[in-house]
């Protein structure tokens, strides 16, 4: 992985967040840690996506049934 990849992962990991289970769109309701922690994984998938490495847990299809269900 390249550097600014790596860094980014890096800063995620410092950021004090707890998303599971919370409603993305409640925007309001979030720390600026949280913002941040959905904005950088949004550059890394988005990074990773250029890169053609595979996040697996999307390979299935999954992701976009389960937005796609519930939206």
């Amino acid at each position: 992985m390249n550097r600014d990849l790596n860094q980014k992962i890096n800063e995620l990991h410092r950021l004090d967040f707890q998303l599971y289970g919370q409603d993305f769109f409640v925007t309001w309701e979030k720390t600026v840690d949280e913002l941040k922690a959905v904005l950088l994984v949004s550059e890394i998938m988005q990074e990773m996506y250029r890169r053609n490495i595979s996040f697996r847990i999307f390979d299935s299809g999954l992701a976009v049934s389960i937005f796609r269900d519930k939206s």
